[in-house]
């Protein structure tokens, strides 16, 4: 059985691979949040830990017992839709990696590639795959100088701007998402990412006083406040933003909204590559994009992948127990406060930031993941979700995930 481990750690895909009755059999190990819920054979076990969920009994399997029911949350309606049985006597893997909104990228297709056309068609599928990422990061990167992005943040305060699909698209869905969870995802929180040292060099502090003072924090927090402001509209085929007309001042200077789209464009490129899965009729295999979002389809060995949790406070790379959920045919999305943090003075400080205080989460929440439903939506819900607490999650996600299977781990 192929089987998709997800350990924590660095924001890094670590990939190995054995031989599996004469054909490349793929064991991926990514060292970062993604599908957080087990231990390690590690220091990192000698806690224990609480896992919530709303996946029904029998939807998954315990055997950690560092782990221990924490609470369920009900209201999980979903139904597991049929699936095609096809022979695959033959079939082997390719794979093709990429680089895009500054995050590693994995695609690997199962496939008669013996077939007539079949290379051709799985060079041409690829070819697709990577200009599609490379189109989304134009768009979307905060770190492309010509980018949609980059020109909102570059723009005057109530200024309108032309923007193309692509960026109308991830800002309706990003829009959507902070009104459902009323604020607790916001992609306006650009400065107090930065202030906590998350920006793109990763240059992390090491003492209190580096850290923002409380009143610097509370300016960038009321203009990310201000997210639902933003105006988008349609004219024709021409799409358009207008930016809050409202600004902030610190230190003798004026502060417009900037946003960040990295998690939620990364779900949207992960919706789009399904698209061209289903368009190239491939129906083995999976995407990986930046260890937070991932699609996999069927294994070619076992129809199903079986999904291994890990704890986000291990230092080993090394499974030793696990939360098993097996799953095909869907998207994944994660977020942790192991991805991205540095400690001072034993308090943790991670990229997630809660939008209610400005700072960095701390409301014991250690990683979310969500399954099912648009991958785009989710990388922005587990967001949201982290910074909730788990009891607003729990009722959260009983009222309005009830679509999705979601667990989150909790210290």
């Amino acid at each position: 059985m192929r089987s998709v481990h997800f350990q924590a750690g660095f924001f890094v895909a670590i990939l190995r691979y054995i031989k599996y009755n004469g054909a490349m059999k793929k064991f991926l190990t990514i060292p970062a949040a993604f599908l957080i819920l087990g231990c390690t054979l590690s220091a990192g076990c000698a806690k224990n830990y609480s896992f919530y969920t709303n996946i029904p009994d029998g939807g998954y399997e315990i055997t950690d017992s560092h782990f221990t029911l924490g609470g369920t949350a009900g209201g999980y309606s979903a139904t597991e839709p049929e699936i095609e049985e096809i022979d695959t006597t033959g079939y082997t893997s390719k794979s093709k990696s990429y680089y895009s909104m500054l995050s590693p990228a994995e695609l690997v297709v199962s496939a008669d590639f013996s077939a007539d056309g079949a290379e051709s068609r799985f060079n041409e599928f690829t070819a697709v795959v990577g200009a599609t990422l490379d189109n989304i990061d134009k768009c979307l990167s905060h770190a492309v100088e010509n980018s949609d992005i980059t020109k909102f943040n570059n723009a005057q305060a109530g200024e309108e701007i032309e923007i193309r699909r692509i960026t109308y698209e991830v800002l309706s869905e990003a829009y959507a998402v902070y009104k459902l969870t009323e604020g607790y995802y916001n992609p306006a929180l650009y400065y107090n990412v930065r202030a906590y040292y998350f920006g793109d060099k990763q240059v992390y502090p090491k003492r209190v006083s580096q850290l923002p003072s409380d009143e610097e924090v509370a300016v960038y927090t009321d203009l990310a406040s201000h997210f639902g402001d933003i105006v988008l509209r349609t004219d024709g085929d021409k799409y358009f933003i207008k930016k809050p007309d409202y600004t902030v001042s610190y230190a003798n200077t004026v502060y417009s909204m900037k946003l960040d789209l990295g998690g939620i464009g990364k779900g949207y490129a992960v919706d789009r590559v399904e698209g061209l899965f289903d368009e190239y009729g491939y129906k083995f295999g999976y995407f990986n994009f930046g260890a937070s979002s991932m699609l996999v389809k069927s294994n070619v060995q076992s129809g199903a992948y079986s999904l291994y949790f890990a704890s986000p406070r291990a230092t080993s790379t090394e499974s030793y127990g696990y939360v098993k959920i097996k799953t095909r045919n869907q998207k994944i999305s994660t977020s942790g406060d192991n991805e991205r943090y540095y400690t001072i003075n034993g308090v943790r400080y991670c990229h997630v930031i809660d939008p209610t205080t400005g700072k960095p989460v701390n409301k014991g929440i250690m990683s979310v993941t969500i399954i099912g439903g648009s991958a785009g939506s989710a990388d922005a819900l587990t967001t949201a979700v982290m910074a909730m607490g788990r009891e607003k999650a729990l009722q959260f996600i009983e009222s309005k995930l009830t679509d999705r299977k979601v667990v989150f781990l909790c210290e």
